[in-house]
């Protein structure tokens, strides 16, 4: 009784250590966001952008990102955004290259690391790329312009980026993991408190229905992230049960037993990709549209369906690559376990296939339906505090919230 007492202590201390670390972690990032940026002047910079932030898509994902953006230049500017474009260059080059593939799924713990190694790499190049492309716009609002103050200025930002994603994997390695998603999810926090949304109660008549809209919302949101597909499965002990399967010799316990038997099967996440279509699709959209302005298309109709399309693209994309229906199958054959009606071997690989594809699909077609909803309902009402709040970064900070809670709850359940 007594050793089972010290190791319950012991998890639960154990539990709460990974909870105040990831705290203080976000609390470290935050405080290096007040830190400003040698050498650029930076009240300048800030009455500049404030007046095109709200017109600027790029400046918005890079305020979402860094949690201050260009408006407040700090060493963290760029924030997590070149790990996650060394991220989407990574997974797509695994999925292109076998040997890559072959690297993150046979080679183990070491394959992971050699990968993630990788990713550091790349996201050093991006890093520069990106604070060298930043310098270059914002040398009207530097002190001095010589040599060796652009490359401090870069070295800030290129080591103040590499800090956040070590801050990044040190969340994952020991506190509660998704370090990226918390340190972007921390950003849009404070986002959402830094606005002004409390002066809606004082300007908008509708204030209350919006409330509800959001919730509605959130709820949404909530269903995106929990609902799931259920395959019926069969192993060779539930066939010979079946088999043997008699009506009218069942009593009441083994009608109970036949339907947990019926009712365990493979479940499928209907989003797998959790917010990171999301992600990936905010951080191209910009770029994008600037290409398309600067070649003389500037239409939000156009750019909102190619937000849309590429949520649904990001989602099959990050389904297709991290869920392998051939290797479930191959799973399920090493437990003697089979999908019922479905005959093991090719035929369950391309039932898995379709499911997988329908499933990833439909779960970007609802993303995008709550994100169209959202803005359709927004230019509707003309509602100050629904336009205070991003949907995409709702949409982030919500499906974060949730896997959070649920990594909390699984490190507790067994106290």
């Amino acid at each position: 009784m007594e050793k089972i007492t010290f190791l319950r202590t012991s998890a639960r201390k154990k539990a709460f250590n990974k909870i105040f670390l990831t705290f203080l972690i976000l609390a470290i990032y935050r405080f290096g966001n007040g830190i400003p940026l040698y050498g650029i002047d930076q009240e300048a910079l800030k009455k500049s952008l404030l007046q095109i932030e709200n017109k600027n898509a790029i400046l918005q994902i890079m305020n979402m990102y860094s949690g201050s953006g260009v408006t407040n230049l700090t060493p963290f500017s760029l924030g997590i955004i070149p790990f996650i474009n060394a991220s989407i260059l990574l997974d797509l080059l695994v999925a292109l290259f076998p040997s890559l593939e072959k690297l993150q799924s046979e080679e183990g713990e070491f394959g992971r690391r050699k990968l993630m190694f990788y990713k550091k790499l790349a996201t050093l190049l991006f890093a520069s790329i990106q604070s060298g492309l930043l310098i270059f716009y914002l040398q009207p609002y530097l002190y001095l312009t010589g040599f060796f103050n652009l490359a401090m200025i870069g070295l800030q930002l290129v080591s103040g980026s590499l800090f956040v994603v070590w801050l990044s994997n040190l969340i994952d390695k020991k506190g509660l993991g998704n370090g990226t998603s918390l340190i972007i999810f921390a950003n849009i926090i404070i986002g959402l408190i830094t606005k002004n949304i409390y002066a809606s109660s004082l300007v908008d008549p509708f204030l209350t229905l919006e409330i509800a809209i959001l919730l509605a919302m959130i709820f949404l949101i909530c269903i995106s992230q929990s609902a799931r597909i259920n395959i019926e499965v069969v192993s060779a002990r539930q066939l010979a049960f079946l088999e043997n399967y008699d009506k009218t010799l069942l009593n009441n316990n083994d009608v109970d037993i036949f339907f947990q038997l019926k009712e365990a099967g493979l479940s499928i996440k209907l989003n797998q990709a959790g917010i990171f279509p999301i992600i990936i699709a905010s951080n191209l959209l910009p770029f994008i549209g600037l290409i398309f302005s600067n070649i003389g298309i500037n239409s939000n109709l156009i750019n909102s369906l190619l937000y849309y399309l590429l949520i649904i693209a990001f989602n099959y994309f990050y389904t297709s690559v991290f869920w392998d229906p051939e290797k479930i199958s191959e799973q399920l054959r090493k437990a003697s376990v089979s999908i019922v009606n479905i005959t093991p071997g090719k035929e369950t690989v391309s039932y898995l296939e379709n499911v997988v594809r329908a499933s990833s699909i439909a779960g970007g077609i609802y993303l995008s339906l709550i994100l169209f909803s959202y803005d359709l309902i927004k230019q509707l009402l003309k509602s100050y505090l629904l336009n205070q709040i991003n949907i995409s970064s709702l949409i982030i900070a919500v499906g974060v919230a949730y896997e959070t809670q649920r990594t909390i709850k699984s490190l507790f359940k067994n106290l």
